[in-house]
């Protein structure tokens, strides 16, 4: 860990920020880079949360003044800016005393919510869920006018994110069950959900509660009818994209380049029904009907699969120098939209024999074909001046 700035700390990627059960007495904003959140449970890692630029975590040990519930670790390399105890406590000062008190009571609850038993979590999770929505609309409801014009959809409710967010920083819960939770209020009219398109991929939802007097018990008594019909227990633990490339130690784009290839079986592709649904709503009409290719730098050009973003010119040129039996292994191993580039950049009787040749040979030698692919890649950078 190395200062950068004044109250300004710089973590490595995997470098550990504080660890579970530590006395909190500062917390951090997120400057540049992403931050996890865990836990350890029987000896393993959950991954609760993932944050970025502009984000707050460890202010529940700030304002508790108790042992911090989870760990943080840097994601990537990151600078984060401290917000010590002083700093907090003058910003709660500055509000009214009501909500000095709600703000405290809040977190005491939140702290009993978190001494759960992680084997008993996904049991207990609606009402815990309920509980804190019950403390967080208080809180949203007692901001002073000034403060809530400046919340964006603040007549609205709670935004879902930031709320799932604070529920996740909180409990050892899955997006799923915050949803399902959400959902099952929404649909007996406990809770009223507003979405608003803001211009970005995904809609903003919003959190009401009707009637705050009677919310809890009237969530107790459905989570006892729940339990009744069919406990409340999640059949499947989930994990996503970032988590899953951190447990088998490869990169996240590796991981989608391996779903396009469909290396990765289309059993283990899930959607959360209504965030999908709700998400689709808001593309354009020909969003599912075709692929917006990415740009890639030639200095990012890493295997066969990239020669597709190199321009035509540069590929006749490097598949000249690089000769038809090369070519013809490459083609032999090479995807359809890679395959299509090379013979496109090719004579149509060039095209034909080096088909035919690399037929007559059968499948390539997978080393040799990587090496060829290798050499490929070094000749269009040096080709377009770019180190390899």
């Amino acid at each position: 860990m190395t200062s950068s700035t004044q109250n300004v700390k710089a973590y490595y990627k995997g470098q550990t920020i504080y660890k579970e059960g530590q006395q909190g007495s500062i917390a951090y904003m997120v400057k540049k880079g992403s931050v996890n959140i865990y836990r350890t449970v029987n000896g393993r890692k959950t991954i609760v949360d993932r944050l970025g630029k502009g984000e707050i975590f460890g202010e529940m040990g700030v304002l508790s003044d108790e042992p911090r519930t989870n760990s943080a670790e840097a994601a990537e390399y990151c600078d984060l800016m401290v917000i010590t105890e002083q700093i907090f406590q003058t910003l709660l000062g500055r509000c009214p005393k009501t909500i000095q008190y709600l703000t405290k009571t809040f977190v005491k609850r939140l702290r009993k919510s978190a001494d759960i038993s992680p084997h008993k979590a996904h049991k207990n999770s609606f009402l815990s869920i309920c509980r804190i929505l019950e403390m967080a609309y208080t809180c949203h409801k007692g901001m002073k006018p000034a403060e809530a014009k400046k919340t964006p959809g603040y007549r609205d409710g709670i935004a879902v994110t930031a709320f799932a967010k604070q529920v996740k920083n909180i409990l050892l819960v899955t997006q799923l069950e915050i949803d399902n939770t959400l959902d099952q209020l929404a649909a007996l009219k406990i809770v009223e959900i507003t979405k608003r398109t803001t211009g970005k991929a995904f809609s903003e939802r919003y959190i009401a509660i009707k009637d705050m007097s009677n919310f809890f018990q009237v969530a107790s008594n459905l989570h006892k009818e729940l339990t009744k019909n069919s406990p409340l227990e999640a059949e499947l633990e989930y994990i996503d994209i970032h988590d899953f490339s951190e447990a088998v130690e490869a990169e996240t784009e590796i991981l989608y380049k391996k779903m396009a290839n469909m290396e990765i079986p289309e059993s283990l592709f899930f959607f959360h029904k209504n965030s999908a649904l709700n998400w689709a709503e808001d593309q354009d009409e020909d969003f599912f009907k075709k692929v917006k290719r990415k740009r890639k730098k030639i200095s990012e050009l890493e295997d066969l699969s990239d020669i597709i973003y190199v321009d035509n010119a540069t590929c006749k040129a490097v598949f000249a120098k690089l000769g038809y039996y090369k070519l013809g292994v490459l083609l032999s191993v090479a995807s359809e939209e890679a395959k299509k580039k090379i013979t496109g950049n090719l004579a149509k009787k060039i095209a034909k024999i080096v088909q035919d040749e690399a037929e007559e040979r059968g499948p390539a030698d997978p080393a040799e074909a990587e090496d060829i692919a290798d050499e490929l890649i070094e000749m269009v950078k040096a080709a377009k001046g770019v180190k390899a």
